[in-house]
Protein backbone atom coordinates (compact mmCIF):
# COMPACT_ATOMS: atom_id res chain seq x y z
CA UNK A 1 0.00 0.00 0.00
CA UNK A 2 2.57 2.58 1.08
CA UNK A 3 4.85 1.83 -1.97
CA UNK A 4 1.74 2.09 -4.37
CA UNK A 5 1.54 5.62 -2.99
CA UNK A 6 4.92 6.44 -3.20
CA UNK A 7 4.25 5.30 -6.58
CA UNK A 8 1.24 7.70 -7.22
CA UNK A 9 3.06 10.64 -5.83
CA UNK A 10 5.38 10.27 -7.97
CA UNK A 11 3.76 10.11 -10.96
CA UNK A 12 1.61 12.61 -9.73
CA UNK A 13 5.03 15.01 -9.60
CA UNK A 14 6.45 13.53 -13.10
CA UNK A 15 2.79 14.72 -14.85
CA UNK A 16 3.00 17.75 -12.45
CA UNK A 17 6.45 18.74 -14.02
CA UNK A 18 6.37 17.53 -17.87
CA UNK A 19 2.85 20.20 -17.72
CA UNK A 20 4.92 22.71 -16.43
CA UNK A 21 7.27 21.81 -19.08
CA UNK A 22 4.57 22.40 -22.02
CA UNK A 23 5.49 24.94 -24.71
CA UNK A 24 2.26 27.80 -24.02
CA UNK A 25 1.76 27.91 -27.68
CA UNK A 26 -0.25 30.74 -29.50
CA UNK A 27 -2.39 30.71 -31.94
CA UNK A 28 -4.78 32.78 -34.37
CA UNK A 29 -7.10 30.51 -36.75
CA UNK A 30 -8.54 33.05 -39.41
CA UNK A 31 -11.71 31.92 -41.54
CA UNK A 32 -13.06 32.94 -44.71
CA UNK A 33 -15.68 32.46 -47.17
CA UNK A 34 -13.31 32.14 -49.66
CA UNK A 35 -10.08 30.29 -49.92
CA UNK A 36 -8.37 33.17 -51.38
CA UNK A 37 -7.16 36.28 -49.47
CA UNK A 38 -7.36 39.63 -51.47
CA UNK A 39 -4.71 41.98 -52.29
CA UNK A 40 -6.85 44.63 -52.94
CA UNK A 41 -9.58 44.70 -50.51
CA UNK A 42 -10.81 43.66 -47.08
CA UNK A 43 -12.93 40.64 -46.63
CA UNK A 44 -15.03 39.67 -44.41
CA UNK A 45 -13.49 36.59 -41.53
CA UNK A 46 -13.69 34.89 -38.51
CA UNK A 47 -10.73 35.23 -36.37
CA UNK A 48 -10.16 32.65 -33.13
CA UNK A 49 -7.47 33.39 -30.88
CA UNK A 50 -6.44 30.46 -28.64
CA UNK A 51 -3.58 29.30 -26.29
CA UNK A 52 -3.61 27.86 -23.08
CA UNK A 53 -6.22 29.49 -21.28
CA UNK A 54 -7.87 32.26 -23.34
CA UNK A 55 -10.43 30.70 -26.53
CA UNK A 56 -11.93 33.92 -28.09
CA UNK A 57 -13.88 34.83 -31.06
CA UNK A 58 -13.91 38.38 -32.88
CA UNK A 59 -15.03 38.89 -36.34
CA UNK A 60 -12.86 41.42 -38.69
CA UNK A 61 -11.56 41.90 -41.98
CA UNK A 62 -8.71 40.78 -44.14
CA UNK A 63 -6.58 41.44 -46.95
CA UNK A 64 -2.89 40.95 -47.99
CA UNK A 65 -0.53 43.26 -47.71
CA UNK A 66 3.41 44.39 -48.71
CA UNK A 67 4.75 45.19 -51.61
CA UNK A 68 7.94 42.97 -53.62
CA UNK A 69 6.57 40.37 -50.79
CA UNK A 70 3.77 39.27 -52.55
CA UNK A 71 5.97 37.44 -54.71
CA UNK A 72 6.73 34.67 -51.60
CA UNK A 73 4.22 31.82 -50.98
CA UNK A 74 3.95 32.97 -47.39
CA UNK A 75 1.92 35.96 -47.05
CA UNK A 76 1.55 39.06 -44.77
CA UNK A 77 -1.72 40.40 -44.08
CA UNK A 78 -3.61 43.56 -42.78
CA UNK A 79 -6.19 42.41 -39.75
CA UNK A 80 -8.70 44.52 -38.60
CA UNK A 81 -11.16 43.55 -35.94
CA UNK A 82 -14.19 44.65 -35.00
CA UNK A 83 -13.73 45.14 -31.29
CA UNK A 84 -10.28 45.79 -29.97
CA UNK A 85 -8.36 43.07 -28.50
CA UNK A 86 -4.82 42.73 -26.97
CA UNK A 87 -3.70 39.24 -27.89
CA UNK A 88 -2.31 38.85 -24.01
CA UNK A 89 0.91 40.71 -24.70
CA UNK A 90 0.17 43.80 -26.43
CA UNK A 91 -1.35 47.28 -25.95
CA UNK A 92 -5.72 46.71 -27.27
CA UNK A 93 -6.20 47.39 -30.92
CA UNK A 94 -8.45 46.88 -33.69
CA UNK A 95 -5.99 46.89 -36.60
CA UNK A 96 -2.79 44.63 -36.71
CA UNK A 97 -0.13 43.32 -39.07
CA UNK A 98 0.55 39.70 -39.30
CA UNK A 99 4.19 39.78 -40.84
CA UNK A 100 5.60 36.70 -42.70
CA UNK A 101 8.78 37.50 -41.88
CA UNK A 102 9.49 34.92 -44.78
CA UNK A 103 12.71 36.22 -45.91
CA UNK A 104 13.98 36.89 -42.74
CA UNK A 105 14.77 33.10 -40.86
CA UNK A 106 15.40 34.52 -37.30
CA UNK A 107 12.13 36.45 -37.01
CA UNK A 108 13.97 39.26 -35.91
CA UNK A 109 15.14 41.51 -37.37
CA UNK A 110 11.54 44.06 -37.48
CA UNK A 111 11.51 43.47 -33.63
CA UNK A 112 14.88 44.16 -32.56
CA UNK A 113 14.81 46.86 -34.88
CA UNK A 114 11.64 48.22 -33.00
CA UNK A 115 12.30 47.76 -29.60
CA UNK A 116 16.04 49.64 -29.90
CA UNK A 117 14.11 52.89 -31.73
CA UNK A 118 11.55 52.48 -28.64
CA UNK A 119 14.58 51.91 -26.06
CA UNK A 120 16.50 55.11 -27.35
CA UNK A 121 13.77 57.50 -26.25
CA UNK A 122 10.50 58.00 -25.88
CA UNK A 123 9.49 60.48 -28.51
CA UNK A 124 10.25 57.59 -30.72
CA UNK A 125 7.54 55.41 -32.08
CA UNK A 126 7.84 51.82 -33.28
CA UNK A 127 5.14 48.82 -33.07
CA UNK A 128 5.36 46.65 -30.20
CA UNK A 129 5.51 43.00 -31.78
CA UNK A 130 4.83 39.16 -30.40
CA UNK A 131 4.95 35.89 -32.10
CA UNK A 132 2.62 33.00 -32.60
CA UNK A 133 1.17 30.29 -34.99
CA UNK A 134 -1.26 31.33 -37.53
CA UNK A 135 -3.93 29.07 -39.62
CA UNK A 136 -6.30 30.37 -42.44
CA UNK A 137 -9.36 27.68 -43.18
CA UNK A 138 -7.88 24.67 -41.25
CA UNK A 139 -4.36 24.79 -43.17
CA UNK A 140 -1.04 25.71 -40.90
CA UNK A 141 0.86 28.51 -42.31
CA UNK A 142 3.30 28.22 -39.71
CA UNK A 143 4.92 31.54 -37.07
CA UNK A 144 4.54 35.49 -38.08
CA UNK A 145 5.14 38.32 -35.92
CA UNK A 146 1.77 40.00 -34.79
CA UNK A 147 2.61 43.62 -35.16
CA UNK A 148 0.93 46.86 -34.40
CA UNK A 149 -0.42 48.82 -36.79
CA UNK A 150 1.31 52.49 -36.97
CA UNK A 151 -2.55 54.99 -37.40
CA UNK A 152 -3.12 58.00 -35.95
CA UNK A 153 -4.36 55.86 -32.68
CA UNK A 154 -0.91 54.22 -32.03
CA UNK A 155 0.67 57.32 -32.41
CA UNK A 156 -1.53 59.55 -30.09
CA UNK A 157 -2.59 62.06 -33.38
CA UNK A 158 -4.83 64.71 -32.13
CA UNK A 159 -8.00 64.24 -33.89
CA UNK A 160 -9.23 67.77 -32.95
CA UNK A 161 -6.37 69.58 -34.32
CA UNK A 162 -6.18 70.04 -37.82
CA UNK A 163 -2.52 70.12 -37.78
CA UNK A 164 -2.34 66.37 -36.86
CA UNK A 165 -1.51 64.40 -40.18
CA UNK A 166 0.32 60.68 -40.67
CA UNK A 167 2.41 60.21 -44.30
CA UNK A 168 3.65 56.82 -45.16
CA UNK A 169 6.97 56.81 -47.17
CA UNK A 170 6.40 60.35 -48.28
CA UNK A 171 9.17 61.03 -50.55
CA UNK A 172 9.88 64.44 -49.34
CA UNK A 173 14.17 63.23 -49.13
CA UNK A 174 14.47 62.73 -52.85
CA UNK A 175 14.12 66.15 -55.17
CA UNK A 176 13.21 64.35 -58.79
CA UNK A 177 8.96 63.57 -58.54
CA UNK A 178 8.52 59.73 -58.55
CA UNK A 179 6.72 58.60 -61.50
CA UNK A 180 5.56 55.38 -59.63
CA UNK A 181 3.91 55.02 -56.17
CA UNK A 182 1.05 53.88 -55.01
CA UNK A 183 -1.95 56.01 -55.56
CA UNK A 184 -1.68 58.50 -57.89
CA UNK A 185 -4.77 60.77 -56.27
CA UNK A 186 -2.54 60.53 -53.22
CA UNK A 187 1.59 60.86 -54.05
CA UNK A 188 2.61 61.54 -50.57
CA UNK A 189 0.44 58.73 -49.43
CA UNK A 190 -1.91 60.91 -46.37
CA UNK A 191 -2.98 58.01 -44.21
CA UNK A 192 -4.44 60.85 -41.72
CA UNK A 193 -6.47 62.69 -41.49
CA UNK A 194 -8.35 61.23 -45.01
CA UNK A 195 -7.41 62.99 -47.79
CA UNK A 196 -10.24 64.24 -49.29
CA UNK A 197 -11.35 65.44 -46.24
CA UNK A 198 -8.70 67.51 -45.71
CA UNK A 199 -5.77 67.55 -47.80
CA UNK A 200 -2.64 68.60 -46.19
CA UNK A 201 -0.21 68.18 -49.76
CA UNK A 202 0.13 71.82 -49.35
CA UNK A 203 1.67 71.31 -45.87
CA UNK A 204 4.37 68.37 -46.78
CA UNK A 205 5.14 70.46 -50.36
CA UNK A 206 6.09 72.99 -48.45
CA UNK A 207 8.10 71.04 -45.79
CA UNK A 208 9.87 69.25 -48.66
CA UNK A 209 10.44 73.22 -50.40
CA UNK A 210 12.04 74.26 -47.12
CA UNK A 211 14.16 71.30 -47.04
CA UNK A 212 15.30 71.38 -50.86
CA UNK A 213 15.35 75.43 -51.75
CA UNK A 214 16.06 77.19 -48.18
CA UNK A 215 19.32 79.28 -47.60
CA UNK A 216 21.96 77.66 -45.54
CA UNK A 217 21.23 80.28 -42.82
CA UNK A 218 17.66 79.38 -42.97
CA UNK A 219 17.68 75.75 -42.48
CA UNK A 220 19.62 76.11 -39.40
CA UNK A 221 17.04 78.70 -38.13
CA UNK A 222 14.23 77.32 -38.72
CA UNK A 223 14.64 73.06 -38.72
CA UNK A 224 13.97 72.24 -34.85
CA UNK A 225 10.23 74.52 -35.63
CA UNK A 226 9.96 71.32 -38.74
CA UNK A 227 11.66 68.15 -37.26
CA UNK A 228 12.14 67.18 -33.77
CA UNK A 229 15.69 66.75 -33.85
CA UNK A 230 15.78 64.56 -30.44
CA UNK A 231 14.00 61.57 -32.98
CA UNK A 232 15.70 62.67 -36.15
CA UNK A 233 19.60 61.76 -34.42
CA UNK A 234 18.16 58.41 -33.41
CA UNK A 235 16.65 57.66 -36.51
CA UNK A 236 19.61 58.68 -37.92
CA UNK A 237 21.72 56.17 -35.27
CA UNK A 238 19.29 53.36 -36.08
CA UNK A 239 20.28 53.74 -39.74
CA UNK A 240 23.66 53.43 -39.35
CA UNK A 241 23.66 50.85 -36.51
CA UNK A 242 21.03 48.82 -38.82
CA UNK A 243 23.06 49.73 -42.00
CA UNK A 244 18.84 49.77 -43.52
CA UNK A 245 19.65 51.21 -46.83
CA UNK A 246 15.61 50.34 -47.53
CA UNK A 247 15.08 52.95 -44.57
CA UNK A 248 16.52 56.09 -45.78
CA UNK A 249 14.26 57.36 -48.23
CA UNK A 250 10.99 54.71 -47.08
CA UNK A 251 9.86 52.26 -44.69
CA UNK A 252 9.25 55.17 -42.30
CA UNK A 253 5.58 57.37 -41.21
CA UNK A 254 6.29 60.64 -41.19
CA UNK A 255 4.14 62.48 -38.59
CA UNK A 256 2.66 65.58 -36.72
CA UNK A 257 0.70 64.94 -33.57
CA UNK A 258 -0.31 68.86 -33.12
CA UNK A 259 -0.05 71.79 -34.06
CA UNK A 260 2.88 72.67 -31.38
CA UNK A 261 5.13 69.41 -32.21
CA UNK A 262 7.27 69.47 -35.02
CA UNK A 263 7.05 66.52 -37.54
CA UNK A 264 9.15 63.26 -35.71
CA UNK A 265 9.81 59.83 -37.74
CA UNK A 266 8.29 56.36 -37.07
CA UNK A 267 10.40 53.47 -38.33
CA UNK A 268 8.71 50.21 -40.04
CA UNK A 269 10.28 47.56 -42.44
CA UNK A 270 13.67 46.62 -41.11
CA UNK A 271 14.22 42.94 -42.78
CA UNK A 272 16.99 44.98 -44.20
CA UNK A 273 19.35 44.87 -41.60
CA UNK A 274 21.80 43.21 -39.34
CA UNK A 275 24.09 41.41 -42.01
CA UNK A 276 21.09 41.04 -44.59
CA UNK A 277 19.57 42.93 -47.65
CA UNK A 278 16.08 43.31 -47.92
CA UNK A 279 16.47 41.09 -50.74
CA UNK A 280 18.11 38.14 -47.67
CA UNK A 281 21.60 38.81 -49.76
CA UNK A 282 24.34 38.90 -46.81
CA UNK A 283 25.69 42.49 -46.57
CA UNK A 284 28.30 42.38 -43.72
CA UNK A 285 28.59 46.06 -44.56
CA UNK A 286 30.11 45.65 -48.23
CA UNK A 287 27.38 47.79 -48.89
CA UNK A 288 26.58 51.10 -46.55
CA UNK A 289 23.37 52.33 -46.39
CA UNK A 290 24.11 55.68 -47.80
CA UNK A 291 22.40 57.55 -45.57
CA UNK A 292 23.38 60.98 -46.94
CA UNK A 293 21.06 60.29 -50.08
CA UNK A 294 18.03 61.73 -47.67
CA UNK A 295 18.31 65.53 -48.02
CA UNK A 296 17.38 66.00 -44.49
CA UNK A 297 20.40 64.35 -42.93
CA UNK A 298 22.73 65.37 -45.45
CA UNK A 299 22.43 68.91 -44.86
CA UNK A 300 22.00 69.04 -40.85
CA UNK A 301 25.66 67.08 -41.29
CA UNK A 302 27.52 69.10 -44.22
CA UNK A 303 25.74 72.81 -43.82
CA UNK A 304 29.12 75.03 -41.83
CA UNK A 305 28.76 75.57 -38.40
CA UNK A 306 25.71 73.25 -37.92
CA UNK A 307 25.75 71.37 -34.30
CA UNK A 308 23.81 68.64 -35.53
CA UNK A 309 26.97 66.35 -36.09
CA UNK A 310 28.44 66.96 -32.63
CA UNK A 311 24.80 66.25 -30.82
CA UNK A 312 25.22 62.77 -33.08
CA UNK A 313 28.30 61.75 -31.54
CA UNK A 314 27.38 62.77 -28.34
CA UNK A 315 24.13 61.37 -28.49
CA UNK A 316 25.66 57.92 -29.78
CA UNK A 317 28.35 57.85 -26.72
CA UNK A 318 25.42 58.47 -24.61
CA UNK A 319 23.44 55.41 -25.61
CA UNK A 320 26.78 53.59 -25.26
CA UNK A 321 27.44 54.94 -21.76
CA UNK A 322 23.85 54.01 -20.63
CA UNK A 323 24.50 50.67 -22.56
CA UNK A 324 20.80 50.90 -24.55
CA UNK A 325 23.28 50.32 -27.53
CA UNK A 326 26.14 47.36 -26.90
CA UNK A 327 26.88 43.78 -27.86
CA UNK A 328 25.46 42.49 -24.83
CA UNK A 329 22.46 44.24 -24.50
CA UNK A 330 21.26 43.73 -28.39
CA UNK A 331 22.69 39.92 -28.07
CA UNK A 332 20.05 39.99 -24.44
CA UNK A 333 17.22 41.34 -26.44
CA UNK A 334 17.65 38.62 -29.17
CA UNK A 335 17.82 36.18 -26.94
CA UNK A 336 14.53 36.94 -25.03
CA UNK A 337 12.62 36.52 -28.41
CA UNK A 338 14.15 33.22 -29.81
CA UNK A 339 12.85 32.00 -26.47
CA UNK A 340 9.27 33.56 -27.11
CA UNK A 341 9.47 32.07 -30.77
CA UNK A 342 11.08 28.61 -29.63
CA UNK A 343 7.47 26.46 -29.64
CA UNK A 344 7.02 27.43 -33.18
CA UNK A 345 10.49 27.61 -35.42
CA UNK A 346 10.43 23.86 -35.81
CA UNK A 347 7.10 23.70 -37.37
CA UNK A 348 7.65 26.29 -39.25
CA UNK A 349 10.25 25.30 -41.36
CA UNK A 350 8.91 22.23 -42.17
CA UNK A 351 6.04 24.40 -43.95
CA UNK A 352 8.77 26.64 -45.29
CA UNK A 353 11.86 25.13 -45.99
CA UNK A 354 15.16 26.93 -45.64
CA UNK A 355 16.60 25.62 -48.80
CA UNK A 356 13.70 27.60 -50.87
CA UNK A 357 14.67 29.27 -54.15
CA UNK A 358 14.08 32.75 -52.66
CA UNK A 359 17.14 32.65 -50.20
CA UNK A 360 20.62 33.33 -50.99
CA UNK A 361 21.90 30.44 -49.12
CA UNK A 362 20.82 27.44 -47.21
CA UNK A 363 21.59 28.64 -44.08
CA UNK A 364 19.89 27.11 -40.87
CA UNK A 365 18.05 29.35 -38.59
CA UNK A 366 21.41 28.98 -36.02
CA UNK A 367 23.55 30.03 -38.74
CA UNK A 368 21.50 33.35 -39.58
CA UNK A 369 21.64 34.12 -35.71
CA UNK A 370 25.05 33.78 -36.33
CA UNK A 371 25.16 36.12 -38.66
CA UNK A 372 23.20 38.80 -36.69
CA UNK A 373 25.92 38.49 -34.10
CA UNK A 374 28.92 39.03 -35.58
CA UNK A 375 27.08 41.75 -37.47
CA UNK A 376 27.06 43.53 -34.11
CA UNK A 377 30.44 42.80 -32.88
CA UNK A 378 31.63 44.50 -36.45
CA UNK A 379 29.02 47.47 -36.72
CA UNK A 380 29.18 48.64 -32.70
CA UNK A 381 33.21 49.42 -32.97
CA UNK A 382 32.73 50.39 -36.29
CA UNK A 383 30.36 53.30 -35.38
CA UNK A 384 32.67 53.56 -32.02
CA UNK A 385 35.51 55.03 -34.63
CA UNK A 386 33.10 56.95 -36.49
CA UNK A 387 31.71 58.89 -34.21
CA UNK A 388 35.27 59.41 -32.37
CA UNK A 389 36.71 61.36 -35.49
CA UNK A 390 33.44 63.18 -36.00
Amino acid sequence: MRNSLIHGCLWSILFLMLASCKENKTYVHIKTPIEKISGETKQACEIYFQNDTIHKKYLGRIKIRGGISRRYDKHSYSLELDEKFDFMHLPSDDDWILNASYIDKTFLRHKLSYDLFRSMGLYNQASLCDYLNVKHNDRDVGLYVLMEEINAGKLKLSRRDSSAVLFKDPPIFQSERLKLVQDSTNYYQQKFPKKDSLDHTETIEKLKAFLFNSSDKEFLEHIEQYFDLNNIRDWHILLLLTNNADGVLKNFYLYKKNSVTPFRIAIWDYDHSFGRDGDNEYNMMERPSRWQRAILLRRLMDIPNSTYPSLLRQRWFDLRKTGTLSVAKIKEMMAKDQERMKPYLKHNQSLWPLNSKWYYDDNSYKEEIEIMHQFIELRIPQLDQYFSEI
